[in-house]
């Protein structure tokens, strides 16, 4: 179920090969190198022996600097586009899954005198619309649905990951939505390896109301960012189990180990990196469970996560079917 290769093509190239795709790692690995994947491009680099390290995604960087540069602009998706773009998603096979960008709830934009945020603080539509969707992916918890309390029925593993990897293509979600199944009847359980995205490309910005009433989009301090984070990447193994619950109505269990990309400090290569498994009891998703925050949720099951005080999300080892 946990594939991870690395394949050496010539010095200073090398071809990783693991669950969330294929990508390429050019340099020289001491200290420099640039890492090509489904992803996006990021460069990295390091002082050996020192611990100073830093990580930098440069595609999207390059693309507003030299749109800027030649005095172009990306062409904007048409409307109706925006509201139900494609991403890729995985499951067993390749699927697709929606992106609506929208939130169920609306964010208000009103400042003390009544007036938009465009007319209070020069705040553009599509900021607005923009902030909005960064919070529903922050938020993705809330849009989690309610779950039969009993499970009912036999499992069928072809049956169980094919009706997963249809929800994917179908689902409409603010993330693009990557997973892996196995289905293990004898346990009426259902493993779940779920690709995050990554903390450089979580929302940097926030919406904030000045003394006058007005409103700015301010950056994120680095500790709200990382709180911010741990919220979504919790909140999307809940609204994936709370999912899955739903496909699989034999399943009493969802065991999701969610996993992200980080530099090694060793080679300077991406590597996959769980940063937590929590086992989901179908019991625990009582009605209003999508209330509570997302972290604390999974404090009330059989979890393995560890989070420093700074916010920093460390390496587990997850859960395997054997143990469960």
């Amino acid at each position: 179920m946990r594939f991870r290769k690395s394949v050496q093509i010539c010095k200073g190239v090398k071809l990783n090969l693991s669950k969330s795709g294929a990508s390429l790692t050019l340099g020289p690995g001491k200290g420099v190198s640039m890492n090509v994947g489904t992803k996006g491009a990021y460069f990295n680099w390091s002082i050996p022996g020192t611990g100073v390290y830093d990580r930098v995604r440069v595609d999207t960087l390059l693309k507003d600097k030299l749109g800027g540069l030649f005095g172009a602009k990306a062409e904007e998706e048409p409307q109706e586009e925006k509201k139900s773009s494609k991403s890729t998603a995985k499951s067993t096979g390749k699927s697709t899954a929606k992106s609506s960008g929208k939130s169920t709830s609306k964010t208000s934009a009103k400042g003390a005198s009544g007036k938009t945020a465009k007319a209070a603080a020069g705040v553009s539509e599509e900021e607005l619309e923009r902030l909005e969707s960064e919070a529903a992916l922050i938020a993705i918890h809330q849009l989690a649905p309610d779950v039969t309390a009993k499970a009912s029925g036999v499992m069928d593993a072809g049956t169980a990951e094919q009706a997963i990897e249809e929800w994917l293509s179908e689902a409409e979600a603010p993330i693009a939505i990557c997973v892996q199944t196995e289905a293990v009847p004898e346990k009426k359980l259902v493993m779940v390896d779920l690709d995050l995205p990554e903390i450089e490309d979580m929302p940097q910005d926030k919406l904030t109301q000045l003394a006058d009433g007005t409103l700015k989009i301010k950056k994120k301090s680095q500790k709200e960012s990382r709180e911010d984070y741990k919220t979504c990447v919790f909140g999307l193994g809940e609204y994936v189990a709370g999912n899955v619950f739903g496909l699989v109505p034999a399943a009493e269990r969802i065991a999701v180990s969610a996993y992200t990309q980080r530099r090694s400090e060793k080679t300077g290569d991406a590597e996959d990196v769980f940063i937590y498994s929590v086992v989901f009891e179908r019991s625990a998703f009582k009605k209003g469970y999508q209330k509570k925050e997302p972290a604390e949720f999974c404090d009330g099951m059989k979890s393995r996560y560890y989070v420093l005080a700074s916010g920093v999300m460390k390496q587990i080892a997850p859960f395997e079917a054997e143990e469960l």
